[in-house]
């Protein structure tokens, strides 16, 4: 089966575009918060007296939320790729499913479709246990995806999100540290406020955008997912429980 039709196996409708759920996610390590007066305020020390501030946003509770998953068309290419690479030969699961959706287009039932998509597929030697086997070997494929994925997600976390936790976290030590010296370093404190501030925020914004994509990865893989098990369960209900052999009466 060539590219174009395998695309066309698996379309993305508007109604598919929401996600169901979302995946379990790395709950990120817990920032060390400054020095506060208050919930909402940190300490800054002019000429010998403390005053209360108020704190940034993002150290008042106020973090960004990642994107609900939604099904994209890239995470989609990217799963029906691996599939297309690792095509079976001969008639299998993707043929069967290109017959039922070829006669999706007639007046017929489920059941009668299905049926009907197997009554053509035993012409070619078929057997329900050879289409779900099949369809078992693509979920394999999928799985293996999926594994590679969230491998990298947690990689690129590590490297990137974690490691700049660490760096805000030692900021915040080393400007505890220069606030005891207090006037003759009141300016370098100043600017590693600045610093945190500005690393804190990059981390937020790093940690949504990892979320999102795994978020968007995640609904796509459920969409395909989910079809070729629905498939499989009406295999089995409407197809393999009459033993494969009857042929379906025509559709009227």
């Amino acid at each position: 089966m060539n590219w174009k039709n395998l695309k066309s196996l698996f379309v993305v409708e508007e109604g598919d575009q929401k996600a169901k759920k979302e995946p379990p996610k790395k709950e990120p390590k817990k920032k060390e918060q400054p020095t506060t007066g208050g919930k909402n305020t940190i300490v800054k020390v002019t000429n010998n007296d403390k005053e209360q501030v108020p704190a940034p946003k993002s150290q008042q509770g106020l973090t960004p939320k990642a994107e609900q998953g939604e099904i994209k068309q890239e995470f989609v290419d990217h799963l029906l790729k691996a599939i297309n690479n690792n095509n079976l030969d001969g008639f299998d699961y993707l043929e069967y499913k290109n017959t039922l959706q070829s006669l999706s287009k007639m007046p017929m039932d489920e059941p009668l479709r299905f049926q009907s998509a197997f009554a053509a597929a035993q012409t070619m030697g078929v057997t329900v246990d050879s289409i779900m086997e099949s369809a078992g070997h693509y979920l394999n494929i999928l799985g293996a995806e999926e594994e590679k994925f969230r491998n990298a997600m947690e990689r690129g976390m590590s490297q990137k999100v974690e490691g700049e936790m660490q760096r805000s976290q030692n900021l915040q030590k080393a400007r505890a540290e220069k606030i005891k010296l207090i006037e003759q370093l009141q300016k370098e404190i100043g600017q590693i406020e600045e610093q945190i501030q500005s690393i804190n925020a990059q981390v937020m914004e790093d940690q949504v955008k990892i979320d999102s994509k795994r978020n968007h990865f995640y609904a796509s893989y459920e969409f395909v997912v989910n079809q070729i098990k629905s498939d499989i369960i009406n295999l089995d209900k409407f197809v393999n429980k009459k033993g494969g052999t009857d042929t379906p009466p025509p559709a009227e």
